[in-house]
């Protein structure tokens, strides 16, 4: 409850700052008969090859839940991000375009048939984090400073978090 108050309150914060245009990527989802299935998008092999391409990437622009920096007269967000199948790219907006800052490597996601996505990623420094859909607000991406499940409480940051953009 109290990582929902904190990111609702960041949001409200930077709510007003304008979006770039969205993508209209369409995600398949693999269903089962038999209840829910995440679908699973593996790392890339040590050479470079993609080993199981399922096509999966989380549409449109999001944008950090931090203020970062002013921009003539409109507050901007510390980042915008855009998903691909492989990576997460991080970057701002220029004349309503996305423009690349940097892009951290996706290890595994998944979409489960609710809509709910779970992102493992690693920095090219090397810290793995994970993005997950916050309960009950699939235009929330909560970020968790850990691969680690059991350590999601402590490593949470409202302030990294992503809210999509509208």
């Amino acid at each position: 409850m109290k990582k929902v108050l904190l990111a609702a309150l960041f949001m409200l914060a930077v709510g007003t700052v304008g979006c770039g245009a969205k993508s209209d990527t369409n995600v398949s989802i693999i269903g089962g008969a038999d209840g829910p299935t995440s679908v699973f998008v593996a790392s890339k092999s040590e050479d470079g090859e993609n080993t199981d391409d399922l096509g999966i990437s989380i549409p449109g622009t999001w944008q950090t839940a931090s203020i970062g920096y002013m921009d003539g007269d409109d507050m901007q967000p510390e980042y915008y991000v855009q998903f691909t199948e492989t990576e997460i790219n991080y970057g701002h907006m220029k004349d309503d375009a996305f423009v690349l800052d940097h892009s951290d490597k996706i290890s595994e996601i998944e979409k489960n048939s609710d809509g709910e996505y779970k992102v493992k990623a690693e920095s090219a420094n090397g810290v793995q984090y994970t993005y997950q859909t916050a309960e009950g607000d699939t235009d929330v991406l909560e970020y968790y400073g850990t691969w680690n499940e059991d350590d999601f409480p402590e490593m949470y940051s409202g302030g990294a978090s992503l809210s999509k953009c509208e």
